[in-house]
């Protein structure tokens, strides 16, 4: 299977016990992932894969795209373990790489034109990211048909923005990350965070009119 390759090279520890990996910390689980600890590099790709599938949808537009850049980050992640150093926090890292991953995409090649109507994949149990805000109805087709537009809508929107402001709307309105944890993540202070919000929800209400205050 595809994603085994980033766990290739990677041995279990024997006789030992010690919490479970998915619930260690994630500096933990890199110290242990340098040792060659296939747990710890399992746990870390369980724990990222669904959120950086999900930005990296938002960032581009396509679902496919998306799932070979996360399955690349996570390759380069592997790769890149004996060269890392804890100098900031583990998902910064990680979706530094993946934020890299995705600018290169967007030079080689062209922009895209239509933008799928598939849905960023969730997980609610494990409260990692909003599809949008804005509020699911019921089941009935009509609606659901109307959910589907605008969530298209939505994305196509995004596509407008410049990708500096895109990832700032996409972490902070859309995953939920505190302005605090989106500077950490992006390598910026809050304020440079709050000023591309600000200009990202402006843009976003301006290209979508009717619908800026359910999503903003």
């Amino acid at each position: 299977m595809e994603e085994k390759r980033a766990f290739q090279g990677y041995s279990t520890r024997e006789g030992v016990s010690p919490p479970a990996p998915m619930q260690q910390p994630d500096e933990e689980l890199m110290r242990l992932a340098q040792r060659g600890d296939a747990e710890a590099v399992a746990a870390l790709y369980a724990r990222y894969r669904r959120k950086l599938l999900n930005y990296l949808y938002r960032l581009t537009g396509d679902r496919a795209t998306a799932e070979d850049l996360t399955q690349e980050t996570f390759l380069r992640v592997v790769r890149h373990l004996p060269k890392y150093r804890p100098t900031g926090s583990v998902g910064g890292w990680i979706f530094r790489i993946a934020k890299n991953l995705a600018l290169n995409s967007f030079r080689d090649r062209k922009a895209r034109k239509e933008v799928p109507l598939e849905e960023p994949e969730t997980n609610s149990d494990e409260g990692e990211m909003k599809e949008s805000k804005i509020p699911h109805s019921g089941p009935g087709p009509d609606r659901e048909a109307g959910s589907r537009e605008t969530e298209r809508q939505i994305q196509q929107a995004l596509l407008q923005l410049p990708p500096v402001f895109r990832e700032a709307l996409i972490l902070c309105d859309i995953q939920g990350h505190p302005y605090k944890e989106a500077a950490e993540l992006l390598e910026c202070s809050i304020n440079t965070i709050a000023s591309r919000l600000a200009r990202a929800r402006s843009k976003m209400a301006e290209l979508l009119g009717y619908l800026k205050k359910d999503i903003l």
